[in-house]
């Protein structure tokens, strides 16, 4: 339905205001007559004088059209603005800076997480490769806090299509990986550059991992088996702009930890180091040996 009408809900006031502050396109705003004053008070007005249509509906209604645990008294529909993928390569490129790639990243607030931390972290976009959660589903777009409106998403239908896009410009693709890659301070992350994130479940495929330039390995220390997918693509983006507040920050590529690196990751089923079962593909990133 969402792709259908080419828009989507935005529940709440802090989201609305986002919305309207950021020149987002509002079609109709919905509220609830118990709505709380005057957060919501506020927001309906500021939404009224910006010529958007608001409309009251019946307690409770708003739940019903919201897949979220605990929805809000106001509910606003919002055009979709899809990237091209193609043109936000093209965005990163110029500006020597980098895409965060999500690959069959499941979850919306994992998704959501990273479009926000996108933004933060100084991302020209965020490219969603294959079956990613749905950048317009209620939760994500709660997740992003507002960064929605703002950060250029597209989506891609594999990871061969990004990369194509990104060889017309000369941009890198740095997967992460559970082991064999270099800390995040010794890949070059300064320019342009795909910050390239696997799944929650499996992380990349090696075929993913053969299509990337270069490979990424977060170290951990004691004895966590795990990070979260959203927070090891957090962790390369704010290196990246680490990198670019300092230039020529990143070091010769090597392994500072003296050692190999202990392949874990934002896996759910974690990885043994040095395992290399079958159908048990290596997770995003590592920690040195205990």
């Amino acid at each position: 339905m969402r792709s259908a009408e080419g828009a989507y809900l935005v529940d709440g006031p802090v989201l609305l205001a986002e919305a309207l502050a950021s020149g987002a396109s509002v079609r109709c705003v919905y509220v609830e007559p118990d709505a709380a004053r005057p957060a919501v008070g506020d927001v309906v007005d500021a939404a009224t004088a910006a010529g958007v249509r608001v409309r009251e509906v019946v307690p409770g209604a708003l739940a019903k059209v919201l897949d979220l645990g605990t929805p809000q008294s106001v509910v606003a529909v919002v055009d979709q603005q899809p990237a091209e993928c193609a043109d936000v390569v093209a965005t990163a490129a110029a500006e020597r800076r980098p895409v965060l790639a999500l690959v069959e990243v499941a979850d919306p607030g994992n998704v959501g997480t990273l479009v926000r931390t996108a933004e933060a972290a100084g991302c020209v976009g965020v490219v969603l490769v294959g079956s990613c959660a749905d950048l317009f589903n209620p939760k994500t777009v709660r997740a992003t806090a507002g960064a929605v409106f703002r950060v250029p998403v597209a989506p891609a239908a594999d990871l061969e299509q990004l990369r194509a896009a990104a060889a017309r410009h000369d941009v890198r693709l740095v997967g992460t990986v559970g082991d064999a890659g270099a800390p995040p301070e010794c890949v070059a992350l300064d320019a342009a550059a795909v910050i390239v994130v696997g799944s929650e479940a499996h992380g990349l495929s090696a075929g993913s991992v053969a299509a990337c330039d270069e490979l990424v390995t977060i170290p951990m220390h004691g004895s966590v088996e795990s990070l979260n997918a959203a927070v090891a693509g957090s962790v390369v983006a704010f290196e990246a702009a680490r990198q670019r507040r300092s230039p020529g920050a990143a070091a010769e590529t090597s392994d500072r930890s003296g050692g190999a690196t202990t392949s874990v990751g934002h896996n759910d089923d974690p990885v043994i180091a040095g395992d290399t079962t079958p159908g048990r593909p290596a997770p995003e990133h590592g920690r040195p040996p205990r």
